[in-house]
């Protein structure tokens, strides 16, 4: 069973059996090479974006960039309702929970004896909304990108 060939493999073949008859074989080679490098290359995978988040009291975990989204919108929630005067402390540590929550579900722990930057630093859950004020503000805990 034949496999089709490509026209410049074809081409490269051609002129590879015609220098071959010829004096000088050695080119034939050097033919079929050029034709090798002339093919497109496979476009790389960008790399995921992977952050070290430290949750107060719980320790590091690595989350991929879809998390990051997630945590992210959370963390806009957070600073909305902070910035707002009816911001409840029940209502406002239950977001906070659940940032910590998703973070913990969805990330990797990092080993406790090995030694990482932190990109990001959150609260723990039981951050009153007196202190968080300060905390979340602007962008909030997690930096938009």
């Amino acid at each position: 069973m034949k496999k089709k060939m490509t026209k410049a493999k074809a081409k490269a073949r051609k002129r590879a059996k015609a220098v071959a008859k010829s004096s000088k074989p050695r080119h034939a080679k050097k033919i079929i090479r050029l034709a090798h490098k002339s093919r497109p290359k496979k476009a790389k995978a960008a790399p995921a974006t992977k952050k070290v988040v430290r949750i107060m009291g719980h320790g590091q975990f690595t989350v991929d960039a879809r998390t990051l989204k997630r945590l992210n919108d959370i963390d806009s929630e957070l600073v909305e309702m902070v910035a707002s005067e009816k911001a409840d402390d029940a209502g406002f540590k239950k977001k906070l929970a659940e940032l910590n929550q998703i973070t913990i579900k969805y990330g990797k722990a990092v080993e406790p004896g090995e030694i990482v930057r932190s990109d990001i630093i959150l609260p723990s859950a039981d951050l009153p909304v007196d202190e968080a004020k300060k905390l979340f503000t602007g962008e909030g805990v997690i930096p938009e990108n």
